[in-house]
C-alpha cells in the first residue's frame, strides 16, 4: 500500500483479494478508501473491490459487494447520468457451465440497470 502515493488515480479495481473477513470498508493511508469483499469461503480465492481516492469519495453514491466475483460502484460525477462501474472476476473454464452461466446472468442484471452510464472492468478470464 505504500506504493499508492507514486501513482495518480481516482479508482483502482481489485481482484483476488482473498479476504478472510466479510465485506469491509476502511481508510488506508491518508486519502485512500479500501472497499473489499470476502473471498470464496474456505477456498480463499476470489474477492473483488476498489481503492478509491479521497478526491472523489464525496461523489460515491453507493458501493455494493454482490459476491466474491462482482462489486459495483455508483458515482455522481457531475454528469446528467450517474456512472456505474461493475468490477468483475469471471470464473475460468474449469468452473462448471452452470456457474459460468449464473455469473453471466448476474453481470447482465447489472448491465440492464436503467439510468446509469456503465463501465465494466476486471478479469474476464478469456481463454
Amino acid at each position: 500500500m505504500n506504493q499508492l502515493s507514486k501513482f495518480k488515480f481516482d479508482i483502482i479495481g481489485l481482484c483476488e483479494t482473498r479476504a478472510k473477513v466479510e465485506n469491509r470498508t476502511k481508510w488506508i493511508q491518508t486519502g485512500y478508501k479500501l472497499v473489499i469483499g470476502e473471498g470464496n469461503g474456505q477456498q480463499r480465492v476470489g474477492g473483488v473491490g476498489f481503492i478509491i481516492n479521497s478526491r472523489i469519495a464525496s461523489h460515491v453514491i453507493e458501493v455494493q459487494i454482490h459476491s466474491h466475483q462482482i462489486t459495483t460502484l455508483k458515482l455522481n460525477i457531475g454528469r446528467k447520468t450517474p456512472l456505474l462501474i461493475i468490477r468483475i472476476y469471471a470464473p475460468h473454464k474449469e468452473y462448471g457451465i452452470d456457474e459460468i452461466e449464473k455469473f453471466h446472468s448476474e453481470v447482465e442484471t447489472h448491465l440492464d440497470q436503467p439510468a446509469y452510464q456503465k463501465i465494466v472492468i476486471g478479469d474476464f478470464n478469456a481463454q
